[in-house]
């Protein structure tokens, strides 16, 4: 019986098999806990050899890191795709939101690894600082919105930093709470947490 031949892989740019990397990293770092998953690991499921990895990153710290700045990379990009031309903070807030759902698979492997270093008791300057510009672009963004929809009257009059840190702890809190419930309620949560904002932003419910 004759065997069938294997197809031949396409051969990926550069760019394309960094990607794959990072994609496959993520992965794997959200089904077991990142520190004891290998660069081996990482390459047997990419089908590349072990020092093609090095090529791309320095130790398998950078690649961690470069895992998650491509996670939020992908967070960021969806929303500058579904950020409306015009300004209107309504509009804004909903394309955060829907960014998260879009993506949220790669999101939940994102908290995942999140979760993992928080607790890990390892820290390292460059992940600490990363998370802490990820958490403040996202402050930042939100208190924009916030502050044109409470200045135009589009929203009630609100504390905004306060609300902007609330809508960001709700943000995690729905992905935090689907890993350990181990259910698939993000995109449902989500679409709730839109409509929570919608009724307590409206105009006319008073301070």
């Amino acid at each position: 019986m004759a065997l069938t031949a294997k197809a031949p892989r396409r051969r990926l740019n550069p760019v394309e098999r960094r990607t794959l990397i990072l994609e496959e990293a993520l992965r794997l770092f959200a089904e077991r806990h990142y520190s004891v998953v290998s660069v081996r690991d990482i390459a047997l499921a990419c089908d590349i050899n072990v020092g093609l990895i090095y090529h791309y990153f320095e130790s398998k710290d950078d690649l961690v890191r470069c895992a998650l700045e491509y996670a939020v990379g992908q967070l960021m990009a969806g929303y500058a795709a579904r950020r409306p031309a015009l300004e209107d903070a309504r509009a804004e807030i909903g394309a955060w939101l829907d960014t998260h759902i879009t993506i949220a698979p790669m999101l939940t492997r994102m908290v995942k690894l999140m979760s993992d270093y928080a607790s890990s008791g390892v820290r390292t300057r460059e992940i600490d600082a990363q998370l802490a510009g990820f958490y403040d672009g996202e402050r930042a963004l939100l208190e924009a919105a916030l502050a044109r929809g409470v200045a135009r009257g589009e929203f009630r009059p609100v504390d905004v930093a306060r609300t902007a840190r609330r809508i960001g702890l709700m943000l995690d809190g729905i992905f935090y709470a689907s890993e350990s419930r181990g259910d698939d309620r993000i995109v449902e949560d989500i679409r709730d947490l839109a409509d929570f904002l919608d009724e307590t932003l409206r105009p006319g419910l008073g301070p």
